[in-house]
């Protein structure tokens, strides 16, 4: 490996890792509004701000990390391997991961993009899309990468994968945590 592509290399796991911390605290931040989780560290108008802006965080840490490995020559990534899943020699069911899932994130941001045109019933379900997106994104980081070898990318990873399964819980319990009851009787 010569020091352009180790370069290339480096390059594409840094944004890889970036992007996956910025995507997992979209997702982290979007289930707390939906859950009222952090009500009393936030208003929700300040968590979903911050929501709003690390969901579209994300595009230049994923082009950075998809245009190093397309320019990484050992990497042998081409262009159609982005949009094709399972095409490539070097880890195919890992990289076809990947590209599964860089495709859910590409519905996930333009049906958010266009969520005012959508029905809000489309929107959501084009929405939910985000969870196995991010399931996809760790097990191919997993199978495709040494980076969760080390331990605090490791415990970083399963740390946010706890606090997803947590409110991931609460929300197919179809709760809203910090919600008052309704009292009874009432319409």
């Amino acid at each position: 490996m010569n020091a352009v592509d180790l370069d290339l290399w480096y390059a594409a796991r840094a944004a890889a890792l970036a992007a996956f911390v910025v995507l997992c605290a979209a997702l982290l931040t979007g289930m707390a509004l939906r859950t009222a989780l952090l009500v009393t560290l936030a208003r929700n108008r300040a968590l979903l701000s911050l929501h709003r802006f690390l969901s579209w965080f994300w595009v230049p840490l994923v082009a950075a990390h998809v245009v190093a490995l397309l320019l990484d020559g050992t990497a042998r990534i081409g262009v159609l391997d982005i949009i094709v899943p399972f095409r490539v020699a070097y880890a195919p069911w890992a990289v076809g991961l990947g590209t599964i899932s860089l495709l859910l994130l590409l519905i996930v941001g333009l049906s958010s993009a266009m969520q005012r045109r959508m029905s809000p019933r489309w929107w959501h379900a084009l929405h939910r899309l985000a969870y196995p997106m991010v399931v996809l994104f760790v097990v191919h980081a997993q199978l495709a990468g040494s980076d969760f070898s080390r331990l605090w990318i490791s415990l970083l990873g399963w740390a946010t994968a706890g606090g997803l399964a947590m409110l991931a819980l609460v929300s197919l319990a179809g709760g809203r945590l910090g919600a008052r009851p309704e009292p009874e009787g009432a319409p």
